[in-house]
């Protein structure tokens, strides 16, 4: 039977399903009962009960939710450095420093990043998210696109010859200028950048740019509230976890041995 599921393409792998696909598929079935108005049985204790169990027993094994690793500076300037200066390296550079600079931007805004969005400001530009995850009705802020993550951005412009539209877009083998870059295509070409500075890719991805952000933020000591002004977050759980990875090595009490 579970030969048959990835045979018809149902499922990626041989296998129990993950915990993870569970959750999202109970948390699927509570959004149409919940929209139906009728008993939801996800809400019964004993359903909550089994999956708090079943993370307590992948906790033990050793076996945690998995995380792409933050590109932090230093990882960024290792995939900066192996940008060519041909049209694809071009793009390479502008997508990953405005993707960091920003505010670790999501691979969905980056791919829809349009030139219509930005506005020339001293020292760089100001970009227009009009619509995010954490702002699904719209009201839509300004974020800063600064010192070398601007002028990797205009050099990008310039060399697309692009004026309109979608900032990011994919380069053929033959390096002419195609459509949209897409968000799984901006994952690409993250996973390709680490690949080429020696990383391992199946550790980065595109949500690395946004993971790196937060953890340097902490690293260098920025003010809580000034980096969450810039990501976007709305909930301080997961922002946290990265800021507090980057404070860490800062604390005097990492230093108490020596």
């Amino acid at each position: 039977m579970d030969a048959t599921l990835v045979a018809e393409g149902i499922k990626a792998r041989l296998g129990t399903h993950s915990l993870a696909t569970v959750a999202r598929r109970l948390a699927a079935l509570s959004v149409v009962h919940g929209s139906q108005g009728v008993d939801n049985p996800i809400h019964m204790p004993q359903i909550r009960a089994l999956l708090a169990s079943a993370r307590r027993a992948r906790a033990r094994q050793g076996q945690g939710p998995k995380k792409k690793q933050a590109a932090t500076l230093d990882v960024l300037d290792a995939m900066l450095a192996t940008c060519q200066d041909d049209i694809r390296g071009v793009r390479d550079r502008a997508l990953l420093l405005f993707a960091f600079a920003s505010g670790g931007r999501r691979r969905s805004e980056v791919a829809g990043a349009v030139v219509e969005n930005l506005t020339v400001v001293p020292g760089g530009f100001l970009y227009h998210i009009p619509w995010s995850k954490t702002d699904q009705e719209g009201v839509g802020r300004e974020v800063p696109v600064l010192g070398r993550a601007a002028k990797a951005l205009e050099a990008w412009l310039q060399a697309a010859c692009i004026d309109a539209g979608a900032i990011f877009r994919a380069v053929s083998p033959a390096g002419e200028i195609e459509g949209r870059l897409s968000a799984r295509g901006i994952n690409r070409v993250v996973k390709k950048l680490a690949a080429s500075a020696g990383l391992d890719p199946k550790s980065f991805g595109a949500h690395s740019l946004r993971s790196g952000f937060v953890t340097e933020a902490g690293r260098q000591g920025v003010p809580r509230n000034e980096a969450m002004a810039m990501t976007g977050h709305k909930s301080g759980v997961v922002f946290d976890a990265y800021f507090q990875e980057g404070q860490i090595v800062r604390s005097k009490a990492a230093w108490l041995a020596d």
